[in-house]
């Protein structure tokens, strides 16, 4: 019996013994007469047939972490739990990768058995995690927060490693996807600048009311905004146009209409760090065959000489009025905020203020080695670990400003280089793919402009937490990591074994 007689006899079973059990349970639902418990039934009812279809599960994945959640939390704040469902919906895309690993292959799937490093590097850095929460003693809530806060699209990561997706998906219609998802936060970004920005005028102090502009990433009227996430985005996905342009996939007119639509947003949210990613992605992709053809070179370097212009006239003029005014003082005055000061605000750590606490204040050396446990950081939990080590400062609130730091508290220097590890390999991967698969100028593009999109998220591990506890971030790497894992496991590349 084939593999595909096999997966259709199991599904037939699978299918009739669901139907018989949902018909029980429909039943006696029925008969209580309470609304809420048949519609909690009939929902939980559609996700289990959803469950079935690996796909539709990927697509909800990508659409609620990139879209769906952010717009509720900033438009729709009663409904913002929906990000939610991101954890059953991962999980079990998580089970469908499991159960693919037990499915023969047959000789046409032409995929390596072996686990690509990436994947393996990402299962350390979660048992790195589980170690220190154990090594710790942390409660089965806090570990719960912490560890959900971490790893709830993770489930992405091995799915597309490992479930057998169709090749078209994985080569044309999945960066299409993320091409379209980053065009959707042009008129959001104009709403939010427009309409949003002018009713956060005055209303808290220290409130920055134009980081608000965060597309479809999310953030609060009240609050803050992930206007970092939607930076980083944008800065992904141009880095794959720009790698495209360079194999003369597309023309030099799209690339440079397209680049302006899709950096348009970072010239009013703010995101000063937008700069060192111009920067950083042109190095990045153009850092290799330059010489080969120097005009081509010269041109692109130009326009982001011209974009690195723009973007700090824009940043000047949305500076502190009196601190700022010109393009040298925005840098002093960034460099002052960031470095020089221990305190952005009078209760907040800067970056640089929350890397000093650490070398002053990271403990044992067993918790040098593996911190105090995921999650250590962010709310109760920070203030018991302020409380743990004798911190009087206001400021200790933020001693997890940033990834880098975060991951320090919480996991140690063990995790920290765990995790610098995990981006490293992705660079490399990226790198050995583009080689393998030069003759495909479409994908051996899409994994140059990966290398810049790498680059880019590691230099945001640097500026802001998002890694440990944002969906939207967070899907951002894990989906290149998929990306990239899912690639390596292909046996056959350009016709080669």
């Amino acid at each position: 019996m084939n593999k595909i007689a096999i997966q259709t006899k199991y599904q037939e079973f699978f299918l009739w013994g669901l139907a018989a059990f949902v018909a029980v349970c429909a039943g006696a639902i029925s008969i209580t007469g309470n609304l809420k418990l048949i519609g909690l039934f009939l929902g939980g009812f559609t996700g289990l047939i959803i469950a079935l279809y690996p796909a539709l599960l990927f697509w909800i994945a990508i659409l609620v972490s990139l879209i769906v959640a952010g717009l509720a939390q900033l438009y729709l704040p009663q409904l913002q739990l929906i990000r939610w469902a991101i954890i059953p919906v991962t999980f079990a895309l998580l089970l469908h990768a499991f159960l693919q690993l037990f499915q023969p292959v047959t000789q046409q799937e032409n995929i390596s058995r072996t686990m690509p490093v990436i994947v393996g590097i990402s299962i350390a850095f979660i048992l790195i995690n589980v170690f220190s929460a154990v090594l710790n003693l942390q409660t089965l809530p806090s570990f719960i927060t912490g560890f959900k806060g971490y790893f709830q699209v993770w489930g992405l990561l091995f799915a597309m490693a490992y479930i057998g997706w169709d090749k078209r998906l994985m080569e044309i219609t999945l960066p299409r996807v993320i091409f379209i998802i980053a065009l959707i936060q042009i008129p959001f970004a104009l709403h939010q600048y427009l309409f949003v920005v002018p009713s956060r005028v005055g209303i808290v102090r220290g409130l920055v009311p134009i980081d608000i502009v965060s597309g479809t990433f999310g953030g609060s009227v009240l609050g803050g905004g992930a206007n970092a996430v939607l930076a980083a985005y944008m800065f992904v996905v141009w880095s794959c146009v720009l790698a495209l342009w360079k194999n003369k996939v597309i023309s030099l007119t799209r690339m440079l209409v397209i680049s302006a639509i899709l950096l348009s947003p970072v010239l009013i949210n703010e995101a000063k760090v937008s700069v060192v990613y111009v920067v950083a992605v042109f190095l990045t992709v153009f850092r290799r065959g330059s010489f080969k053809n120097m005009l081509r070179f010269i041109g692109i370097g130009f326009v982001s000489f011209a974009i690195v212009a723009i973007m700090l006239a824009a940043f000047v003029r949305h500076a502190p009025e009196g601190k700022v005014e010109s393009w040298s003082d925005l840098i002093a005055y960034t460099y002052e905020y960031n470095v020089e000061k221990d305190d952005a605000f009078g209760d907040k750590l800067s970056r640089g203020g929350a890397i000093k606490l650490w070398m002053q204040e990271h403990g044992s050396l067993t918790h040098t080695l593996f911190g105090y446990g995921v999650g250590a950081t962010r709310s109760e939990e920070r203030n018991q670990l302020a409380q743990q080590l004798g911190i009087n400062n206001p400021a200790s609130y933020g001693v997890g400003a940033i990834a880098i730091v975060a991951v320090l508290w919480e996991s140690g220097i063990t995790g920290l280089l765990v995790m610098i590890m995990l981006f490293f390999v992705a660079f490399r991967t990226a790198g050995k793919l583009e080689s393998e698969y030069e003759m495909n100028p479409w994908l051996s593009a899409l994994f140059v402009g990966l290398q810049g999109a790498i680059v880019v998220l590691f230099i945001s591990l640097w500026h802001k937490n998002f890694f440990v506890f944002h969906i939207g971030f967070q899907a951002i790497p894990i989906l290149i990591f998929g990306y990239l894992a899912y690639w390596s496991r292909q046996k056959k590349i350009n016709g080669r074994q």
